[in-house]
């Protein structure tokens, strides 16, 4: 399952999984607040705690397997394949990965489930569930095409994920996270780098052609970028709607 890994055997590899469970997470998420009594249900910590410290551990796992993977294969291949993937199959260990990635997309729904549960709606609820609900078919769409740049995008959302999961899981604790403001400046750098990358796809290897058929999956390579933009739009909104109110809070403060 590792070293031979394929995706065109693997569980979940059909386009009707995402489909599905896109499709039955928005029928939870309009739902499940109709019938959850009001305030939530009670002694849901140790539930919250453990389901971000499991998050947070595994993309600290498919950070470390993904990192290693691309530098072994990197010592073989050099740097090129990177921007400019030209495997036709998704096989092999590094594609494991993203394949252990796509697979926890599924499970990172159960953060809004989990909120609903409690009696309150994530910060920002339109973002949270428009993110949730698209994400499975983008990273479906990775391993389908055996898309280009889809591993330096994994090890970066991986990275930001184990720093905003260990925060969540610290915030149901209520212990100290000064480094709070940080998690939505990592997302917003994120994006910005999947752009960074992308020009060097584009100035070093697709001889100005959009869809240069000698890398692969590059239509859904501009439908991720597109896809991106959109979530970095939301989030700078979203980091300036913060700094508005700390700003305020802190004025409050000093009067």
């Amino acid at each position: 399952m590792y070293s031979d890994f394929d995706w065109a055997t693997a569980p979940l590899s059909s386009f009707s999984a995402p489909c599905i469970a896109s499709a039955s997470y928005l029928v939870i998420v309009f739902l499940l607040p109709k019938i959850v009594p009001k305030g939530g249900f009670k002694g849901m910590e140790p539930i919250l705690v453990a389901h971000n410290a499991l998050l947070s551990t595994m993309s600290a796992v498919m950070f470390m397997g993904c990192l290693r993977e691309m530098l072994m294969r990197g010592k073989k291949e050099g740097a090129d394949w990177m921007f400019c993937e030209q495997q036709q199959t998704a096989t092999g260990p590094l594609y494991f990965w993203s394949y252990m990635f796509y697979v926890s997309k599924y499970y990172e729904m159960v953060d809004t489930i989990l909120a609903i549960l409690k009696g309150s709606s994530p910060p920002h609820f339109a973002l949270h569930v428009y993110h949730h609900s698209c994400v499975p078919f983008m990273t479906w769409y990775w391993l389908h095409s055996s898309a280009t740049l889809q591993f330096p995008g994994l090890l970066f959302n991986t990275f930001v994920h184990i720093v905003m999961y260990a925060y969540y899981a610290m915030k149901v604790m209520k212990l100290p996270t000064p480094w709070k403001s940080w998690i939505t400046r990592l997302q917003i750098l994120q994006f910005m780098t999947s752009v960074i990358l992308l020009g060097v796809s584009w100035f070093g290897y697709l001889e100005g052609q959009p869809l240069n058929p000698k890398c692969q999956g590059m239509q859904v390579l501009w439908v991720n970028i597109a896809f991106n933009m959109t979530l970095l739009w939301q989030f700078v909104q979203v980091l300036f709607t913060n700094t508005k109110k700390s700003g305020k809070e802190g004025s409050k403060k000093a009067a």
